[in-house]
């Protein structure tokens, strides 16, 4: 399964933590979160330690009660803003518990001048991801790609004339199907460029395996592939950098299907990278449901700034009708 993102803010008023501070093995749960079937994750606090030896130590856990899953990999950050706390945690749960980090002495924890406490209310945010099972990578699905038979027929011909060389490997081509297709083949090889002269490519920013699939597409063959997201990104920017629209509007289809809270917030910068409206679009609707309903979003640190500002914007203006 991909990884799932998950973000909880805690607000605990002052007066329900003080009896703690000298209690053995005291402790506040939040209220549970489910999103998965049978699987639920809460946060714990045990202001002076959760075992003898963390005596005197305030800790804070995140809780897993697993249901079906047999296993969830998780990466979290625990935060307590106003004290400038931040902690990073990752652990392999196989069964229902919970892991956390120490975050104070309990002594600190009430001291007013450490800023544990603001307004009288202690506030945590733990944030992070879960991933669950063995597969600890986005799920792979194949891509069947229907072409036609004349496509096949002439991918296998051995008259080709022209040569595209990436990462040292060899793929031919026939330059009348690269001109036919693309403006920037057909600049290329309709000049006096090294390129036209000497027929032969050397392609630098895409991989061997992007390159070969984009080419049989040109062919229009049927293949299938294994492309990740992240391989689908890159057979956009080929399409879009060699300007085939009919192909490039092909993968945007089948990406604009991939969007989810994990993927949205690459897939939205790639759109921009590649000047893909259709997608953009969609993940622009995604992104603005998810801000709405506070839904965690994977990678939302590198979601482009002018698009995070755009959404907000949409939030907060109001639609209004003819008087």
């Amino acid at each position: 399964m991909p990884h799932i993102p998950f973000s909880l803010q805690w607000t605990i008023p002052e007066d329900h933590l003080i009896p703690l501070k000298d209690s053995i093995n005291g402790r506040l749960l939040s209220t549970p979160i489910s999103n998965t079937p049978d699987f639920e994750y809460c946060l714990k606090i045990n202001p002076n330690g959760d075992v003898d030896k963390r005596r005197g130590q305030a800790w804070i856990f995140l809780r897993l009660k697993l249901g079906n899953q047999k296993k969830v990999d998780t990466e979290f950050t625990i935060t307590v803003k106003s004290a400038n706390i931040s902690r990073k945690c990752s652990n392999i749960y196989v069964e229902s518990s919970g892991y956390g980090s120490y975050i104070a002495k309990t002594s600190e924890l009430f001291d007013p001048d450490k800023n544990f406490f603001v307004d009288g209310k202690f506030t945590v945010k733990v944030y992070g991801t879960f991933k669950f099972g063995d597969d600890i990578s986005e799920a792979i699905e194949q891509q069947k790609w229907e072409g036609a038979v004349l496509g096949d027929k002439l991918w296998k011909d051995n008259t080709k004339d022209f040569t595209i060389v990436v990462d040292g490997k060899e793929t031919k081509a026939h330059k009348l199907i690269l001109y036919s297709q693309s403006d920037v083949f057909s600049a290329m090889l309709n000049s006096n460029m090294r390129e036209s002269n000497e027929n032969k490519v050397v392609i630098s920013d895409f991989s061997f395996d992007i390159v070969e699939a984009a080419v049989k597409m040109i062919y229009n063959c049927n293949s299938v592939t294994s492309f990740s997201i992240d391989d689908l990104m890159s057979l956009l920017q080929f399409f879009d950098k060699y300007q085939i629209p009919e192909l490039k509007d092909k993968i945007e289809s089948v990406l604009i299907r991939k969007i989810s809270s994990v993927s949205v917030c690459r897939l939205t910068n790639s759109a921009i990278l590649t000047n893909s409206k259709k997608l953009k679009n969609a993940c622009m609707e995604f992104l603005e449901v998810s801000f709405a309903s506070k839904t965690p979003l994977s990678d939302i640190e590198i979601l482009d700034k002018d698009i995070a500002f755009e959404i907000l914007q949409n939030l907060v203006c109001h639609s209004v009708k003819t008087a």
